[in-house]
C-alpha cells in the first residue's frame, strides 16, 4: 500500500484522547460550587470552545456570581491536575497512532486547548510522538479559524492539500475544512451525525477512530481527489 499524504494532524480534546469526561468532571465540580447543576446538555454547548465562550456560558449559569475569566482559569486548574495522571485515549486512537508510528508518518497535534493543558497531556502522549504541537495560546485566531492546522502543516514542511486531518467537533472540522486538508470527522458524541452543508463530500464521517486505519485515510485522500 502506497501512502498518499504527508501528514497526519490531530485534534486532542475528544479525537485522540477521552478528555470529555474530564472535562465533564471538572465542569461540574466547578459549577457545584455555585449550586449549579451542569448537564450533558451543558457541555455539548461548549463542546470545541474557545474558552472564551465556555467562561461566558458558565458565568451566566452562574448568574454572574463571579466574572467570566474566573470560570476559565478554575477549568484550567482542575483539567491541569486531572490530566497530568494518566488518562485514556480515544475508542480506537491509540491503534491508529501506532499505525502511523509504524509507518513513520510525521503527525502534528493543533488543539484549541491551552499549552498549560497540553503539556499536562503529554505526560501520557509522549512528547515525541508529534514533531509539532499547536496549542490554542500559540494563534492569533483559535478555530474555526484554519490558522493553527495551516502552521502545523507549514512546520511539518507538508502540503496541506497532501495532509490528514482528525477532528470531532463542527468547530473542529470547520477549521479542517477551510485549511484544505482531507478531513475525517468523528462523531462520538452525535455533533457530526447531520452532514455540514455544502461539505458532504468533503469529510468522511465515522462513529469513532475504532473503524479507522491507514489504508482509510489513503481512501478518504483518494475519494477527496477524484472529486476535486
Amino acid at each position: 500500500m502506497q501512502i498518499n499524504f504527508e501528514a497526519v494532524l490531530w485534534d486532542m480534546d475528544g479525537t485522540l484522547i477521552d478528555s470529555e469526561k474530564y472535562w465533564l468532571e471538572a465542569e461540574i465540580e466547578l459549577m457545584k460550587r455555585f449550586s449549579v447543576v451542569w448537564t450533558e446538555q451543558d457541555q455539548s454547548f461548549c463542546l470545541g470552545g474557545p474558552m472564551e465562550r465556555v467562561e461566558e456560558y458558565m458565568a451566566e449559569r452562574a448568574n454572574f456570581a463571579e466574572e467570566p475569566g474566573y470560570f476559565g482559569r478554575e477549568l484550567k486548574s482542575l483539567m491541569v491536575k486531572k490530566l497530568s495522571r494518566p488518562i485514556d485515549y480515544s475508542p480506537g486512537a491509540f491503534n491508529l497512532l501506532q499505525q502511523l508510528r509504524t509507518a513513520d508518518v510525521p503527525m502534528g497535534l493543533v488543539t484549541a486547548s491551552s499549552r498549560l493543558l497540553v503539556d499536562a497531556a503529554l505526560h501520557t502522549l509522549g512528547r515525541d510522538t508529534f514533531k509539532v504541537v499547536i496549542s490554542g495560546d500559540d494563534v492569533e485566531q483559535g478555530k474555526p479559524s484554519p490558522e493553527g492546522y495551516l502552521a502545523a502543516a507549514d512546520a511539518l514542511d507538508a502540503d496541506i492539500t497532501k495532509t490528514v486531518i482528525l477532528e470531532d467537533s463542527f468547530v473542529g472540522t470547520a477549521a479542517a475544512l477551510a485549511s484544505g486538508a482531507t478531513v475525517i470527522g468523528i462523531s462520538h458524541m452525535g455533533e457530526l451525525s447531520k452532514p455540514i452543508a455544502g461539505c458532504e463530500d468533503q469529510m468522511l464521517v465515522v462513529n469513532s477512530l475504532d473503524s479507522i486505519s491507514i489504508e482509510t485515510l489513503v481512501y478518504a485522500v483518494d475519494a477527496r481527489r477524484a472529486l476535486a
